[in-house]
Formats: structure tokens, sequence, C-alpha cells
């Protein structure tokens, strides 16, 4: 897996948005959605390369936007998936 490093980061030379592995989830429901941060706490990464994912070619991971069309949102079932896969 590749890992990807944060524009922010890399456009201001900080590491300012290290993630807080502390707060992983336990576990994941299959029927419930849930946010870009969320998912990235999930699957362990940063949640800027959760974007990376998104638009990946081989394997993109799967998403929906909510009726406002702005904010992304993922499946359980799906990051369950694509976490173990």
């Amino acid at each position: 897996m590749q890992f990807y490093v944060c524009f922010w980061c890399t456009f201001i030379g900080k590491n300012v948005c290290a993630m807080d592995l502390r707060k992983k989830f336990p576990e994941i429901k299959p029927e419930q959605s849930y946010s870009v941060s969320e998912a990235a706490r999930f699957l362990g990464i940063h949640r800027c390369t959760i974007y990376d994912y998104i638009t990946h070619t081989e394997r993109p991971l799967p998403f929906f936007r909510m009726q406002d069309n702005l904010r992304i949102q993922f499946r359980g079932d799906d990051l369950i998936a694509y976490k173990t896969a």
C-alpha cells in the first residue's frame, strides 16, 4: 500500500495534521454511514488520504454524497470490505 502525504502539511512544512490513533473505532456497523474523519480513523489513515483512496484508479473506495451534495459519506459495509481486502 502506498502512503500519501497531506497537501496542507507539505505546503506549510509542518506535521500539524497528525492523526490521533487513540480515537480509532472499535467496530463499524455495516448499516450505518460514516463521515470522512470517521472513515479515516477506522482505516487508520489521515483524513486527507481518504480523498486519494476515493480517486485511486485500481481500487477506489466507494462513497456517496449526502442530499446537500457537499458532504461525502461512506457505508459501513464498504469500509469493512475495503479494510479486509
